[in-house]
């Protein structure tokens, strides 16, 4: 594990956040999350980080995805 690198229970995404990859943990998905100067590992699935974070912002996963699949 990097030195910066720890496990977290909670994440929401937030403007530190560059990425968020899946990664496996024996035969479950897990969350590599990057953030401009930490990394995480998360016991939950990308999708569901994103969904809590949308949620958390008072915004609904299928309403931000909608608007941004139909964003002119």
């Amino acid at each position: 594990m990097h030195e910066k690198e720890r496990i977290i229970e909670e994440y929401e995404i937030s403007p530190y956040t560059m990425a968020i990859f899946p990664m496996l943990y024996g035969s479950k998905v897990y969350s590599e999350i990057l953030e401009v100067e930490n990394q995480f590992i998360s016991p939950f699935k990308p999708l569901d980080i994103v969904k809590k974070s949308c949620q958390y912002f008072g915004a609904s996963y299928e309403g931000s995805n909608d608007m941004v699949l139909h964003k002119k």
